[in-house]
């Protein structure tokens, strides 16, 4: 059995997966469990990612190959890794990404040491022409309480989960947008013990064809009906089995982060429409609850007014 199994979805990601592919096979960890789930790429994805692993022959046997009978998005691709994977703890990373050439054994060696479920680690964010660390907001045993505040990431990404907690029946997630928030979710939920890695040790590339990186108008709606699709599922989830109340600040938070899909469209009359009307019960609970930051209830009477805001790329 494998100490990390890392699953990889690849979709038309051929100009970038060499540098992730190289950064995976090129990992202090020895044993590790490479899953590529090649999601029906029409593209050279896969032969590149060949290429790459001629240089690494060492590593030829722990790689598993599985292409999805026709494209099928994301989350399904993110299900069948991990039905795939055999690893005593499991990671994501996306192919156009790349990470530290000691993450996986540092994580797994905090993990094994502290004997933790999940252990988590910081980010760097950007491109070639320039990165951000991006900090994590770390609290022991407030792990569940930061993600739905958004105080931490929900990435997979991020994030090092014992195999087993993926083991009891999962919620789902039915689209592509939030789908790593509704795993992560869940398996914190069940985590009986978090740890985290102050280290960036994974660089999130921002480029053209990411799926975060198309900020108009159509895709700014998509977002928003994706993640509030995930998002709804969730919140039964939460306020059932997790035994948060609809009035707690953790989600009135959740159900305001969806709002922000809708900020660029907030200078027309349909987009403010949908801003409003998207879990509009937070209206009168975001004001008065504790834990959300100051700057976050007076960005919201701004926009609540339709006044500019500007926020910090």
């Amino acid at each position: 059995m494998p100490k990390v199994s890392v699953i990889v979805p690849v979709y038309r990601t051929e100009a970038f997966i060499a540098r992730c592919a190289e950064s995976l096979f090129g990992q202090t960890l020895e044993d590790i469990e490479y899953i590529f789930v090649d999601d029906a790429s029409p593209d050279r994805s896969m032969e590149v990612l060949d290429a790459v692993l001629e240089k690494f022959p060492e590593r030829k046997a722990s790689v598993i190959r599985y292409r999805m009978d026709a494209n099928s998005g994301q989350a399904a691709v993110r299900l069948k890794g991990l039905s795939l994977a055999t690893g005593d703890y499991v990671i994501q990373c996306d192919s156009d990404d790349r990470v530290e050439p000691d993450a996986y054994r540092r994580l797994y060696e905090k993990a094994v040491s502290e004997n933790l479920d999940i252990v988590t680690c910081d980010s760097r964010r950007g491109n070639d022409a320039g990165w951000k660390t991006v900090r994590q907001h770390y609290e022991p045993g407030k792990e569940l309480s930061s993600l739905l505040l958004g105080n931490a990431s929900w990435s997979l990404c991020f994030r090092l989960v014992r195999r087993s907690l993926y083991d009891a029946p999962l919620i789902e997630p039915v689209s592509d947008m939030g789908e790593d928030m509704v795993l992560t979710l869940q398996t914190t939920f069940r985590a009986k013990k978090c740890g985290h890695l102050a280290e960036p040790l994974y660089y999130y590339y921002i480029h053209a064809a990411s799926t975060t990186g198309r900020p108009d108008r159509d895709s700014c709606i998509a977002r928003w009906k994706a993640v509030k699709a995930n998002v709804d599922r969730m919140l039964v989830f939460l306020c059932g089995e997790a035994g948060f109340s609809a009035e707690d600040p953790e989600i009135v938070a959740f159900k305001y982060h969806i709002r922000r899909y809708l900020e660029p469209l907030l200078g027309e009359a349909e987009g403010y429409r949908l801003w409003r009307e998207t879990y509009p019960e937070t209206d009168r609970l975001l004001l008065k609850a504790r834990g959300i930051p100051v700057k976050r209830k007076l960005l919201y009477l701004m926009m609540r007014c339709r006044l500019p805001v500007y926020r910090k790329k």
